[in-house]
């Protein structure tokens, strides 16, 4: 048998060579650029992944951060609850008082605790009776530092009444109180 060569129009040649062109094309294509393409496809797919973390991890962090301010903030708070006297949790609850008291630029004429101690579930309040005197913003300021407080200590009720008659002075009878969780059983 004899082969005898294919005898093709220039046309013709230039056809085949484009369709021979856009095959080689494709299996290059194929074999070699779409191993490239899903390597990118699983990189960018990891880095969406690791972003997400970040994002969660930067969010923990921020949580974490706030909480450790928080627990920083209560601290006297918290090591309030671990005393084990009464009556020194009393007497720090009455030091708080006075500093704050001290701070907003106000005179005590009188800080007592009440005998009676309210025991509610699972906690303590301990109340005091505090008498002081001072400008009307000066009694504001100090109202608005116990709300504030470290301690968690809560005005329970209050007069305010003008010492003189300029009303340059008030007078500040209030009940003020602090609720201590009970963290072991206590039998009294």
């Amino acid at each position: 048998m004899n082969f005898k060569p294919i005898q093709l129009k220039k046309g013709q040649k230039t056809i085949i060579y484009a369709v021979a062109a856009v095959l080689a094309v494709f299996l290059i294509e194929r074999l070699f650029f779409a191993g490239l393409r899903a390597k990118i496809r699983n990189l960018n797919q990891q880095i969406k992944l690791e972003e997400a973390n970040l994002k969660i991890s930067m969010s923990m962090r921020k949580q974490k951060d706030k909480i450790l301010s928080e627990n920083n903030r209560y601290k006297t708070y918290l090591e309030i609850t671990e005393s084990t006297s009464e009556r020194e949790i009393i007497s720090k609850f009455l030091r708080e008082v006075e500093k704050i008291a001290d701070d907003s630029g106000i005179s005590v004429i009188n800080l007592s605790p009440e005998n009676q101690i309210d025991k509610l579930k699972n906690c303590k309040k301990y109340n005091a009776d505090l008498r002081a005197e001072g400008p009307g913003d000066k009694i504001f300021n100090f109202l608005n530092k116990i709300q504030s407080s470290n301690l968690l200590v809560e005005v329970d009720r209050f007069s305010i009444v003008s010492k003189d008659e300029q009303a340059d002075s008030l007078r500040l009878e209030t009940i003020i109180s602090i609720v201590v969780p009970q963290l072991k059983d206590e039998s009294s």
